[in-house]
Protein backbone atom coordinates (compact mmCIF):
# COMPACT_ATOMS: atom_id res chain seq x y z
CA UNK A 1 0.00 0.00 0.00
CA UNK A 2 2.90 2.42 0.62
CA UNK A 3 4.32 1.77 -2.85
CA UNK A 4 0.57 2.61 -4.42
CA UNK A 5 0.84 5.50 -1.80
CA UNK A 6 4.12 6.82 -3.38
CA UNK A 7 3.21 6.26 -7.19
CA UNK A 8 0.02 8.09 -6.91
CA UNK A 9 1.84 11.34 -5.21
CA UNK A 10 4.71 10.56 -7.74
CA UNK A 11 1.61 11.24 -10.59
CA UNK A 12 0.81 14.05 -9.26
CA UNK A 13 4.09 15.49 -9.03
CA UNK A 14 4.64 14.83 -12.65
CA UNK A 15 1.23 16.23 -13.86
CA UNK A 16 1.90 19.21 -12.01
CA UNK A 17 5.36 19.61 -13.30
CA UNK A 18 3.92 19.30 -17.33
CA UNK A 19 0.77 21.67 -16.37
CA UNK A 20 3.66 24.32 -14.95
CA UNK A 21 5.30 24.30 -18.13
CA UNK A 22 2.41 24.17 -20.23
CA UNK A 23 0.95 27.18 -18.99
CA UNK A 24 3.90 29.49 -19.25
CA UNK A 25 3.97 28.10 -22.93
CA UNK A 26 0.24 28.92 -23.19
CA UNK A 27 0.47 32.52 -21.67
CA UNK A 28 3.33 32.43 -24.83
CA UNK A 29 1.21 31.24 -27.47
CA UNK A 30 -1.77 33.37 -26.35
CA UNK A 31 0.34 36.75 -26.66
CA UNK A 32 1.59 35.91 -30.25
CA UNK A 33 -2.30 35.04 -30.91
CA UNK A 34 -3.45 38.21 -30.22
CA UNK A 35 -0.52 39.83 -31.84
CA UNK A 36 -1.05 38.36 -35.49
CA UNK A 37 -4.84 38.54 -34.99
CA UNK A 38 -6.00 35.30 -34.46
CA UNK A 39 -9.80 34.85 -34.27
CA UNK A 40 -9.88 31.92 -31.45
CA UNK A 41 -7.42 32.00 -28.04
CA UNK A 42 -4.49 29.77 -28.54
CA UNK A 43 -3.35 27.28 -26.29
CA UNK A 44 -0.85 24.36 -26.54
CA UNK A 45 -1.74 20.88 -27.28
CA UNK A 46 -1.83 18.95 -24.10
CA UNK A 47 -1.05 15.64 -26.19
CA UNK A 48 1.96 16.83 -27.19
CA UNK A 49 3.55 18.70 -24.02
CA UNK A 50 3.15 15.18 -22.80
CA UNK A 51 4.82 13.41 -24.95
CA UNK A 52 7.50 16.02 -25.23
CA UNK A 53 7.98 16.27 -21.37
CA UNK A 54 7.97 12.64 -21.14
CA UNK A 55 11.44 12.54 -23.54
CA UNK A 56 13.59 15.71 -21.90
CA UNK A 57 12.26 15.78 -18.30
CA UNK A 58 15.18 13.41 -17.44
CA UNK A 59 17.38 14.73 -19.29
CA UNK A 60 16.93 18.13 -17.59
CA UNK A 61 16.58 17.03 -14.04
CA UNK A 62 19.92 14.86 -14.37
CA UNK A 63 21.67 17.75 -15.79
CA UNK A 64 23.99 18.64 -13.20
CA UNK A 65 24.88 22.50 -14.27
CA UNK A 66 22.16 24.83 -13.51
CA UNK A 67 22.43 26.96 -16.79
CA UNK A 68 22.44 24.52 -18.89
CA UNK A 69 18.97 23.03 -16.97
CA UNK A 70 17.61 26.59 -17.49
CA UNK A 71 18.50 26.38 -21.18
CA UNK A 72 17.24 23.06 -21.35
CA UNK A 73 13.63 23.93 -20.03
CA UNK A 74 12.94 26.63 -21.85
CA UNK A 75 14.24 25.17 -25.11
CA UNK A 76 11.39 22.49 -23.98
CA UNK A 77 8.88 25.58 -23.46
CA UNK A 78 9.31 27.03 -26.72
CA UNK A 79 9.34 23.28 -28.46
CA UNK A 80 5.71 23.19 -26.69
CA UNK A 81 4.76 26.55 -27.98
CA UNK A 82 5.33 25.48 -32.16
CA UNK A 83 2.33 22.86 -30.82
CA UNK A 84 -0.75 25.10 -30.71
CA UNK A 85 -4.71 24.68 -31.24
CA UNK A 86 -7.73 27.30 -30.87
CA UNK A 87 -9.24 27.61 -28.12
CA UNK A 88 -13.06 27.52 -29.35
CA UNK A 89 -16.20 27.07 -27.56
CA UNK A 90 -18.25 24.05 -27.66
CA UNK A 91 -21.05 23.49 -30.06
CA UNK A 92 -24.86 24.51 -28.85
CA UNK A 93 -26.40 20.87 -29.95
CA UNK A 94 -24.92 17.29 -29.66
CA UNK A 95 -23.57 15.46 -32.32
CA UNK A 96 -25.59 12.32 -33.46
CA UNK A 97 -23.78 9.17 -33.80
CA UNK A 98 -23.03 8.17 -37.40
CA UNK A 99 -20.56 6.32 -39.02
CA UNK A 100 -18.07 8.69 -39.47
CA UNK A 101 -17.52 9.40 -35.98
CA UNK A 102 -18.77 6.28 -34.39
CA UNK A 103 -15.49 4.45 -34.33
CA UNK A 104 -12.59 5.21 -32.75
CA UNK A 105 -10.04 4.52 -35.83
CA UNK A 106 -11.26 7.86 -36.65
CA UNK A 107 -9.81 10.27 -33.83
CA UNK A 108 -6.42 11.43 -33.77
CA UNK A 109 -4.01 9.48 -31.87
CA UNK A 110 -1.58 11.22 -29.28
CA UNK A 111 1.79 12.11 -29.40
Amino acid sequence: SVYVYQDFWSQVLVYNMIQDIRNSADEEAAETGRKSGNKYLMHTNENIAIGLFKEDMLKILLEPEEKKRIKKLNELQEEMERYVLPLRELPGKERRKNISNKYKNNQKSSY
